[in-house]
């Protein structure tokens, strides 16, 4: 055999080896099985059941033997080994009871699991989840789901891979526990109806960066110290707590990669500290009690995007050409104020392109000449001024 045939014999072996490594394996007979058991405890519901109606479809009608199962709706697979991975039945109009013994809890090898905006049919989450040790992600955005509190203890105690947790507007009636995953990145426990303060044990979370927790009952109390250790956050949502006390200044200079900031409803009250840290887009500080002027430092915010101010005490005039260096800024609401807004500097004072909400209701507006230059704008409040009918 010459030279050349060897080496192109060679050549396809090896082209051979390659497609054959490439080509994923099929989804295992038994993952199938769970699947579809798993499918007939389960009914398709009216799309009413769900928000967000234009995007629900019922996922699961794809789900049948004639197809291998890592090629059906919601369903991803390991390409290694076939075992179901992640499986996303979010929006699906499903009317769910997932009881001990449903054959989800089969399917070990679960990373990921996503069962937002369904029906639940006030059932409640089984502790058998906790059986699904590698799972990493989860998600439980739905209606009528209720979680006990022992049952959310040991859910917890078990899970201790997880790294992002949702349970938005699930019936949880327990305080916040204590033993949260230490991999967790997200932790969003949004209108759960936890209660209690915050634990020590979530200040204590090294990779968290998206931290949410808004509940019905809650102790009043400042925020505390230690959540200056979570340096690696990214975004904070407290609102609608009792919290109260000032806006600690640790926060704006602790907090190196805090891009989301939002404390609305609360009970803050005090003055607002300098800002420390260009890194925010997002601050809501609205519907709180704090008070006296607003720091300079608002004009280095070059990052900002959002800024609602309302419906606190701040005092003090004004001038719109603290906004002048915020080029990407979308959304400014300074409304129910004691401030007096004006234009006192009118040298070259133009709004970035990307505006489009101004509210300033309430806040003594005297002339508009000042918003000529807002061309993309699509929302003003200027009720409640002081504005007349030739400075208009």
């Amino acid at each position: 055999m010459g030279y050349t045939q060897f080496s192109f014999l060679l050549f396809l072996c090896f082209c051979l080896l390659s497609f054959s490594s490439s080509i994923p394996h099929p989804c295992c007979k038994d993952q199938s099985i769970s699947l579809l058991k798993f499918k007939k405890t389960f009914t398709i519901g009216h799309p009413t059941y769900c928000p967000y109606q234009s995007s629900t479809y019922p996922k699961t009608s794809s789900w049948n033997v004639s197809r291998d199962c890592c090629s059906w709706d919601g369903v991803t697979c390991d390409e290694m080994t076939g075992h179901v991975i992640e499986l996303d039945l979010s929006r699906s109009q499903l009317v769910v009871n997932i009881d001990s013994n449903s054959s989800l809890f089969q399917l070990s090898h679960l990373q990921r699991l996503d069962l937002s905006k369904n029906n639940f049919s006030n059932s409640h989450i089984s502790p058998e989840f906790g059986r699904l040790q590698s799972l990493r992600f989860s998600t439980s955005y739905a209606t009528n789901l209720t979680l006990a509190a022992h049952d959310f203890k040991l859910l917890l105690q078990n899970l201790t891979q997880l790294t992002e947790l949702y349970l938005s507007y699930v019936n949880i009636s327990s305080t916040i526990p204590l033993n949260f995953s230490s991999h967790l990145t997200t932790l969003k426990l949004g209108g759960t109806g936890l209660y209690g303060i915050i634990p020590e044990s979530i200040f204590h979370l090294p990779n968290l960066e998206h931290l949410t927790y808004i509940t019905v009952i809650s102790s009043a109390g400042p925020i505390p110290e230690s959540l200056s250790n979570l340096t690696s956050l990214v975004s904070l949502d407290l609102t609608s707590n009792t919290l109260n006390g000032t806006i600690p200044s640790w926060m704006f200079s602790h907090l190196p990669l805090l891009r989301y900031l939002i404390l609305s409803d609360n009970h803050f009250s005090g003055q607002l500290e300098d800002f420390k840290s260009n890194s925010l887009v997002w601050i809501d500080l609205s519907n709180n009690q704090l008070q006296g002027h607003l720091p300079n430092s608002i004009q280095n915010l070059v990052n900002l995007t959002v800024l609602y101010l309302s419906f606190n005490n701040f005092s003090g005039h004004v001038d719109v050409i603290l906004f002048s260096d915020l080029k990407h800024l979308s959304d400014l609401d300074l409304s129910y104020n004691s401030i007096s807004l004006t234009n006192d500097n009118k040298v070259n004072f133009t709004w970035p392109e990307t505006l489009f909400l101004l509210r300033f209701a309430a806040c003594e507006v005297k002339e508009l000449g000042f918003l000529r230059s807002a061309k993309q704008l699509q929302e003003l409040d200027i009720s409640n001024n002081k504005i007349s009918r030739k400075d208009s």
